[in-house]
């Protein structure tokens, strides 16, 4: 056998730690914009340095949902936010349990979400990232999947039953139902007869969105009707007051694009981080603050970035993976 084996196991070991040790440090909240640049001289070494880096972003990509299940998360995306930072021992782990993975340990739950459980691989439909899926069932009923979305549809009885088991869909009918469609997520129910509506879960919040009709939602012992241009969210056994939005804007997804309206940059970055591979990574807490009036095509969803740079003069640091920096 030769001697360069272990050596060439343990160098690539080496930079999957240091790779991992720089991800970390990026998306701490400390990290500042010459970090950035070192860590994208320290990329520009070699293509292993490059892998390396990119394969951390892949697994520290899949830690997203993990943040919806602790609590006090927050869905800005921030850095400095309310969201809880997942730690250096956390995305370490994570990263020996992702080699389990790869020679197949998907039949379990996995530790802390890093990857796809068999549950959600197991779903009836799935989207993968920036994927879009209309699915139509009995009775007229359809439904549009969004990215990164997973759905089971089941038929109990005379009554068609659906679970969102994570993601985002828009639900309609188009006629009123002699059963309501009742549909799963996050510990709750949602009842139609004759309506169109928006259901997005995220973890273990659930937000529903009525575009038409009305709309019965069940949760934790309460019991309430959505009405037209109203949207609520429920979560940890609290069901929110409803509130009013402008449905459009929710669904605008279903037309090819991201809508918003005077929203907090840090939480259009979070947005349009569930639209690509890789991520958008902010590291200025004051331009994360800024308010955003924006329409972005989804097939164009880098433009946020050309916006970011053209219009808040933002330094943008490009790394291997699909890792943009702003700063």
């Amino acid at each position: 056998m030769s001697e360069d084996g272990p050596t060439m196991n343990a160098d690539r070991k080496m930079l999957e730690r240091e790779a991992q040790e720089w991800l970390i440090r990026l998306t701490s909240g400390r990290a500042t914009p010459a970090d950035a640049q070192a860590l994208k001289r320290w990329c520009a070494q070699s293509r292993a340095h490059a892998e390396a880096f990119a394969e951390a972003n892949l697994l520290w990509e899949n830690l997203g949902p993990v943040a919806h299940r602790l609590p006090n998360a927050d869905v800005s995306g921030h850095a400095n936010s309310n969201r809880p930072f997942v730690g250096r021992r956390t995305f370490l782990g994570g990263a020996a349990a992702a080699s389990i993975a790869a020679v197949g340990y998907l039949a379990v739950r996995p530790p802390l979400d890093l990857w796809l459980s068999a549950y959600e691989l197991a779903a009836d439909y799935r989207t993968k990232t920036g994927e879009r899926r209309r699915i139509s069932v009995a009775n007229g009923v359809s439904i549009d999947l969004n990215t990164r979305s997973s759905l089971n549809v089941r038929q109990e009885g005379n009554e068609e039953r659906l679970e969102l088991v994570s993601g985002e869909a828009a639900i309609a009918t188009a006629q009123k139902l002699p059963v309501p469609l009742t549909i799963a997520a996050a510990g709750g129910q949602i009842h139609a007869t004759d309506a169109q509506y928006n259901l997005r879960c995220d973890g273990p919040r659930a937000i529903v969105t009525c575009y038409r009709g009305s709309v019965g939602i069940d949760y934790s012992g309460q019991s309430v009707t959505l009405r037209e241009g109203h949207q609520i969210s429920y979560a940890n056994g609290v069901l929110d007051a409803a509130a009013t939005v402008d449905p459009t804007v929710v669904m605008a997804w279903r037309e090819g694009q991201l809508v918003f309206r005077q929203m907090p940059l840090s939480q259009v970055v979070y947005e349009v981080n569930r639209y690509r591979s890789g991520r958008i990574i902010l590291m200025n807490e004051a331009l994360g603050r800024r308010l955003v009036e924006a329409r972005i095509p989804l097939d164009q969803i880098d433009e946020l970035i050309v916006l970011v740079r053209e219009a808040y003069g933002a330094q943008i640091t490009l790394l291997p993976g699909g890792v943009v920096v702003l700063s």
